[in-house]
């Protein structure tokens, strides 16, 4: 493992971005979003998906020029991604939506048809940063099923992340956040161990044997399937979970779901919620609560000295003043795959040097 430099690792996904199709404009909004994700700690959101987007681009899946389209649907809107980045898309939505609840005190945007929308977190930070609250549910469109009901080895969903957002007004210095898959862990934790040859964690995955996946290749060739979150015990929490973001993502971004084996869109539909809390309470009084409850949770003790009562959204806010300082630690598969791009590519020269 390595530590690169942010500014040179942007500049570098930028440049390999730009090397597959897209604009300037385009490829530096991909590569922030991209490095931002590394930056907080959710590599398997980072610069590990660019030879996989440049995979995309090469068989028509994604289209690096698209641009995608707003529908009306009355008051609110569908974002349309129309084979854009996911990146893209998520930042349309986003504007709709915040502009959406300023004006009416909530705000709802369907996504259907979107590339990847990465980490779903940058886009409940880039609302809570205006001062709303944000929820989201995102599918797959039937595309990249990989979750297994409780009890099988079938995949029958995506990972299918809820995410939410609460601002803080300074009651902490980060706002709260929760962002996860309804599977034991997103599937990028699985892409970043492909080719490195580390097994995976026995409670991540499961087989028609009932025994987990060793390695991360064999999963990425259709074996075995994630637990839904909650594993082998309470794994239908997490697998109801999934199915009702299944749905609201689907209803709302009037997309698909998965309804057979073999669905080939694997793009990201969702629904995005954002409300003024301030038809309801003051920012004043919403930061009171804030402070009471965290301090609160903080006053647990810990069972052993080494731990540490955190809460949602601040161990990536650590992650990220710690990384600005020291640079973003690059994984060696992580580090290969990029190396090659760059060869692919022709543009070696453009790497950060710590890659090279």
């Amino acid at each position: 493992m390595t530590s690169t430099d942010v500014d040179a690792l942007e500049a570098f996904a930028t440049r390999a971005i730009e090397a597959y199709g897209a604009s300037k404009d385009v490829a530096q909004t991909v590569s922030n979003s991209l490095v931002s994700a590394d930056l907080v700690g959710h590599s398997s959101h980072g610069v590990v998906r660019i030879p996989y987007y440049e995979a995309q681009a090469n068989d028509g899946s994604l289209d690096p020029t698209a641009t995608p389209t707003i529908e009306s649907a009355g008051p609110f809107t569908q974002v349309v991604g129309g084979a854009a980045f996911g990146q893209i898309t998520g930042r349309y939505a986003v504007e709709e939506l915040i502009e959406t609840a300023n004006s009416h005190g909530v705000g709802i945007v369907g996504i259907r048809d979107s590339g990847h929308l990465g980490r779903i977190g940058e886009w409940a930070n880039r609302v809570t940063e205006e001062g709303l609250l944000f929820m989201s549910w995102v599918n797959l469109q039937g595309g990249a099923q990989r979750i297994a009901p409780p009890g099988t080895a079938d995949r029958r969903l995506g990972t299918n992340p809820i995410t939410f957002g609460v601002p803080t007004f300074d009651a902490l210095p980060f706002d709260l956040l929760y962002d996860g898959a309804t599977s034991q862990v997103a599937h990028g934790k699985i892409i970043e161990r492909d080719g490195s040859g580390e097994t995976l964690p026995v409670d991540w995955t499961t087989t028609g044997s009932g025994d987990p996946v060793e390695y991360a290749a064999d999963f990425e060739e259709g074996i075995g399937a994630l637990l839904p979150l909650g594993g082998r015990e309470t794994g239908y929490k997490g697998f109801d979970l999934a199915v009702m973001t299944e749905l609201f993502a689907s209803i709302i971004g009037d997309g698909p779901v998965s309804a057979k084996e073999d669905q080939n869109w694997q793009g990201n539909g969702a629904a995005f919620i954002a409300i003024d809390p301030e038809i309801f309470t003051t920012r004043e009084e919403l930061s009171i609560r804030v402070k009471a409850l965290s301090e609160y949770i903080r006053s647990a003790e810990p069972i052993e000295d080494s731990l540490e009562v955190l809460l949602p959204g601040e161990p990536e806010y650590r992650t990220s003043e710690e990384r600005r300082q020291n640079g973003i630690p690059i994984e060696d598969a992580v580090a290969d795959g990029l190396r090659n791009l760059a060869n692919e590519l022709n543009i070696e020269h453009e790497l950060p040097t710590s890659l090279r």
